[in-house]
């Protein structure tokens, strides 16, 4: 059953930490925003009148602002995921936000060296901005100390919690291995929303032009299929639909063809560092998305496989009948064990005794 509140004192501080890191990091991006703003701003007043050199400088700023945006998105989505995690008990969930927090660091680590070490023409307009020196240097300090910390609170939080989730399910320890597929791919498909979404918002906004074919391919073709291919996997999983999965599984094995196509076309020689480079300030960041996106693939394509091998071993019913108890306990406020409830239950939805999963 989801709380609102987490109990215990190592959930609340893991919630409060992630809070707390989230605004500062939210403090930070916004500086940054204004920063850029500023600096564009004296650029347009200042000797850098050359019409190239001006277009190179807007779609510097248009990146770094980009990237900022999905800086702040991504620390709402911790805060969402977290919060999730601790309600619900996921450990797995728990597991996968540090990730998420790796992967921020290791872009803001890009961004201080895209800026500071080897800036590009556009980018060094910013290289002699001291604050926004400093404010990238303790961004990227505040990610290593809010990993370090959720590295040690998600140890800390695994072992309050463990997997008590799972013992709503029995004993069966088949059910209990198919159950930790389930949630690996729930938990993937949260992760593919974030970052499928991140690359479509880059690509949208940083590469695609108007007058490119590739533009309405991609709008046309890419983000209704990502759209399909997402919700369809939520759809098959929670139904234990075997066909819809394995062409779900299938179009993802497939797609990694587009995003090794994607590496190739962003690393193409003829366009790196030449007048006009689409990629010339997003490369960076555009690499570690593209990376990020299809490992992401390979693993929800191969989790996949692992669920629907487990198709029709009795999660299905396991799993609703942990909502209707959790359900039945909240409507009536009771505290009683399963073993109490579970014939009245059983009884009003017509299952048998061979349906009952759910045991304390």
């Amino acid at each position: 059953m989801v709380r609102l509140l987490p109990k215990g004192t190592i959930p609340r501080v893991y919630i409060f930490c992630t809070l707390i890191q989230a605004i500062a990091f939210v403090i930070a991006e916004a500086y940054t925003l204004y920063l850029i703003k500023m600096a564009h701003q004296q650029t347009l007043q200042s000797q850098w009148q050359v019409p190239d050199i001006q277009s190179a400088v807007s779609a510097s700023v248009t990146s770094y602002v980009v990237y900022s945006a999905l800086f702040i998105l991504a620390q709402c989505y911790i805060i969402f995921l977290c919060g999730e995690a601790v309600a619900t008990e996921n450990t797995i969930q728990v597991i996968v936000v540090v990730l998420f927090y790796f992967v921020c660091l290791a872009n803001s680590v890009t961004r201080y060296i895209s800026i500071f070490v080897k800036p590009s023409l556009a980018a060094q307009l910013f290289t002699r901005d001291n604050n926004m020196f400093l404010v990238q240097v303790a961004v990227v300090t505040m990610y290593c100390i809010s990993l370090l910390s959720l590295v040690v609170l998600s140890y800390q939080l695994k072992k309050d919690v463990g997997w008590s989730v799972f013992k709503r399910l029995g004993a069966d320890i088949s059910l209990h291995r198919a159950f930790m597929w389930h949630q690996c791919l729930v938990m993937i498909l949260k992760m593919d929303i974030y970052f499928v979404g991140s690359y479509l918002v880059q690509m949208t906004a940083l590469v695609l032009k108007a007058d490119d074919i590739e533009t309405w391919l991609q709008i046309t073709v890419f983000i209704p299929f990502c759209v399909v291919v997402i919700v369809g996997a939520f759809y098959a999983l929670a139904g234990e639909r075997r066909r819809l999965m394995t062409v779900i599984a299938a179009c993802l094995f497939l797609s990694i063809g587009y995003f090794i196509f994607k590496v190739v076309r962003v690393c193409d020689p003829d366009i790196l560092g030449k007048p006009g480079d689409p990629y010339a300030d997003s490369r960076p960041f555009f690499m570690i998305t593209i990376v990020v996106c299809m490992l992401l693939v390979i693993a929800t394509g191969a989790i996949s496989v692992m669920c629907i091998r487990n198709f029709g071993s009795g999660l299905k019913e396991a799993i609703e009948y942990d909502k209707l108890r959790a359900r039945h306990r909240k409507m009536y406020a009771t505290e009683k064990t399963a073993g109490d409830e579970s014939a009245q239950l059983m009884d009003e939805q017509g299952l048998s005794a061979r349906d009952r999963f759910a045991l304390d």
